[in-house]
């Protein structure tokens, strides 16, 4: 009879998971800031309206909820909930709901709210935030709406001389006697830039800025490493195993992180370098410091960076690849790892 190893093998990965969790020491960084395509139109106690491109539940922060409208190309904004960890993507946004405890960004790169030139006869089935009274003009209406910061919409009783303004517009019905329009700009996703290739010249800035300080020559940035880097990156969040399974004694370095799906560039190097708080000069002990040195490695010259996801965006997996084919098993860090001169 075959025996069951599977409890064992659990209790294996666990301890793996703890092992690495207390050798990396400071896997985890987030960035506090918004950062990405997805930081127009931030409001606080307001939620999108509109149609759904993704719901999520157990995100931990705004940032990764941003985060994950910002690699759905389809997702022109984003509504984040913090007692309840949800976040919410929409790919057509027409208009807010008041909901407190509840923050909201867009991706289009421009206010969703535009000038209101839209005149139409008929109406926007609508919610109302403002009525107001004795209103002589359709254009006076209109104006009222422009100067209402969450007005994305209007409707216009000219026999009453009545204005609605409202702060969502919802379908569109022909009738008599009111005039109406929609003041929510036009919806188009926009890219600043490629953001693996940012991601790859934060990494790369970083490393020659702590090298720098260890009196130790740039690096540069090179397509075959890149390349390379990528491939493993893939192969791992495919897998998404962690601790990731690679040899640590070669010019490569992985960062896993959970929980936070497009962390800066520069906060990997320095969880990488933070190492060097423990890290003994005169008789290293790279089983716990084995990525700081690869920062500092003087005979290399070039790196390749890799970064991918899990199918379900919740962890990221970055391969940094460096041209050296020194290891750490052998005696060549004497020579190649020097101490901070600046």
């Amino acid at each position: 009879m075959k025996k069951d190893y599977s409890n064992e093998k659990r209790l294996l990965q666990l301890l793996r998971d703890l092992e690495y969790d207390f050798d990396e020491r400071t896997i985890y960084g987030k960035r506090l800031a918004s950062v990405g395509d997805c930081t127009a139109d931030i409001l606080e106690g307001y939620q999108w309206n509109g149609q759904d491109a993704m719901n999520i539940p157990g995100v931990d922060s705004h940032q990764v909820c941003m985060d994950n409208c910002d690699m759905n190309e389809k997702c022109m904004g984003w509504s984040y909930e913090a007692g309840s960890q949800m976040c919410w993507g929409l790919n057509s946004i027409t208009g807010v709901i008041a909901v407190p405890g509840v923050n909201s960004g867009s991706c289009v790169g421009q206010n969703l709210k535009t000038k209101c030139e839209e005149k139409k006869q008929g109406q926007y089935l609508s919610h109302n935030i403002k009525t107001l009274q004795n209103i002589d003009t359709v254009e006076s209406c209109m104006q009222r709406c422009d100067e209402e910061k969450l007005c994305f919409g209007w409707l216009y009783d000219g026999n009453g001389q009545i204005c609605y303004l409202s702060d969502r517009v919802g379908r569109y019905v022909e009738s008599d006697g009111f005039l109406t329009g929609s003041c929510i700009a036009t919806q188009k996703r926009i890219r600043l830039a490629d953001p693996l290739k940012v991601f790859r010249k934060e990494i790369l800035q970083r490393h020659n800025l702590k090298r720098k300080e260890h009196c130790v020559g740039d690096l540069a940035l090179d397509d075959n490493l890149n390349e390379v880097s990528q491939q493993f990156a893939d192969k791992l969040a495919a897998a998404d195993v962690t601790p990731p399974d690679y040899d640590a004694t070669k010019m490569q370095a992985v960062y896993f992180g959970k929980g936070d799906i497009a962390l800066n560039g520069a906060n990997v190097v320095d969880n990488f370098y933070n190492e060097n708080k423990f890290y003994n000069y005169e008789k290293p002990d790279f089983s716990s410091t084995r990525h700081f040195p690869k920062i500092i490695w003087k005979s290399s010259s070039k790196l390749g960076v890799g970064r991918a996801f899990t199918v379900d965006k919740k962890s990221m997996f970055v391969v940094i690849t460096y041209d050296s084919t020194d290891t750490l098993t052998d005696s060549s860090y004497q020579t190649n790892i020097q101490k901070r001169c600046s």
